[in-house]
């Protein structure tokens, strides 16, 4: 039997990191002729102080740990808990910040709760467009960095504990990545920051900056490409449809199918 030639498989694979490129790019084109379905009138001034003053944080934060350039300290089980506890007191100070001024929590935050029997379907799209783009920077920037730069700390967590069937912190870090993550890192990023910070300096700038800070605040070198990718991809789409709940479960089919490939991996189903 012949072998694909290199070239073909190539191009074969290009094919459809070029295509979903085009299809956000067309979205965005189509969202600057018929406007935006999000609503930016909730956040004022305050908004924008908290929200700034939360964003030098972990930006800060995710910098400080990417200009060490050694390998960043093993995570362990209570550090992963205590971050779990962290990001929630964080989410929950927000939301009470937003609530103390009367502001209705699910018109702010554009939740879109009356389409939630539509958001798995528009996730499933919005993802699946998305994924090539995010795999190939990734795949590219892999190739520059020629592994010189150490994975990130959670999915090397993640990789022993399936590799030594230590499931109690394999439940505990799938927990983190598939339901804190997506949960407080949406309402953060993209509902409250992006969308105060879009009132004030409008919706490319914005959309760069936190992409951005999202991609930084992860404090690995490697994942940056593609998590500025993925941000990008899920302001369009939060644009698109007016629903961060989207982007919500969109994020957490991302972490969900990262995990699921790293388990094949340390199961030796997949190459690693």
């Amino acid at each position: 039997m012949e072998t694909i030639p290199p070239f073909l498989l190539q191009l074969l694979l290009a094919v459809p990191i070029i295509g979903g490129g085009i299809y956000y790019f067309a979205q965005a084109r189509e969202l600057a002729v018929r406007g935006s379905r999000l609503d930016i009138g909730c956040f004022g001034l305050p908004d924008l102080f908290m929200g700034t003053a939360l964003a030098l944080y972990f930006g800060l934060n995710g910098l400080q740990i990417l200009l060490k350039g050694d390998s960043p300290p093993e995570l362990r089980v209570e550090h992963v808990r205590s971050n779990f506890g962290f990001m929630l007191m964080v989410l929950v100070a927000v939301l009470v910040f937003v609530a103390a001024r009367r502001v209705p929590l699910a018109k702010a935050f554009n939740l879109g709760l009356e389409e939630l029997p539509l958001v798995p379907l528009r996730a499933a799209l919005a993802l699946g467009t998305a994924l090539p783009p995010i795999w190939g920077i990734g795949f590219l920037w892999e190739r520059y960095l020629q592994n010189s730069s150490p994975e990130q700390a959670l999915v090397a967590l993640f990789r022993a504990s399936a590799e030594s069937g230590d499931w109690s912190s394999v439940r505990l870090v799938v927990l983190s990545a598939f339901f804190q993550a997506p949960l407080v890192e949406e309402v953060l990023f993209r509902g409250y920051f992006y969308v105060t910070l879009k009132r004030y300096f409008g919706p490319i700038g914005s959309a760069l900056v936190v992409s951005a800070l999202f991609a930084v605040c992860h404090g690995n070198v490697r994942v940056i490409p593609g998590l500025f990718v993925l941000s990008i991809c899920q302001i369009i789409t939060l644009e698109r449809f007016g629903s961060l709940s989207v982007c919500i479960c969109m994020h957490a089919c991302f972490n969900g199918l990262s995990l699921l490939l790293l388990y094949m991996e340390s199961q030796g189903w997949l190459p690693h």
